[in-house]
């Protein structure tokens, strides 16, 4: 039954609660990265296509997602179309390529259902912890922040949090 708590029964991916678990209450380091993926247009599909459908995109978007992480990082559904990567010891430039083959994947995916084939997009947003240490949620807050720079700045697209720390 725990195991069912703190995993995505669509994707079979962590959730949001198990993110928490492991993360929320360690301070984030200067070398540790939280991405913020949310796929676009997301609500469209739903509505063109239907939920079946919906679904399927989340589901190859989460297996684009896992195949994609190293053993160490760790993925999850944050509900409904937002996925979160934690990579622990890493650089801004590997956290910026995960994101980016990521991205770029889902984005070439062709996603049969039987409502037709479609192609979906994903936005991602990334941002590190200090040298002192910040706690999950802010670090989480600022990736939030630039996934949010990613959609306004036209969707598809990574983009890193301008919060970083004084070096």
């Amino acid at each position: 039954p725990r195991h069912n708590a703190l995993t995505d029964p669509l994707t079979g991916l962590l959730n949001r609660r198990a993110l928490f678990d492991l993360h929320g209450d360690a301070p984030v380091g200067a070398f540790t990265a939280v991405v913020v993926f949310d796929l676009d247009n997301f609500k469209a599909i739903n509505d063109e296509f239907g939920h079946a459908a919906g679904d399927e995109v989340l589901r190859v978007f989460a297996r684009e997602l896992a195949s994609n992480r190293r053993p160490a990082d760790v993925a999850a559904r944050m509900g409904g179309e937002e996925f979160a990567l934690v990579l622990k010891r890493t650089l801004p430039e590997t956290v910026e390529a995960t994101a980016e083959t990521i991205r770029a994947a889902f984005a070439a995916h062709r996603i049969e259902t039987e409502t037709g084939s479609l192609i979906c997009t994903v936005s991602a947003g990334f941002a590190f912890g200090t040298k002192e240490g910040l706690g999950f949620d802010k670090v989480l807050n600022a990736a939030d922040k630039a996934l949010y720079d990613a959609k306004r700045g036209g969707r598809n697209r990574v983009t890193a949090s301008p919060f970083r720390r004084a070096s």
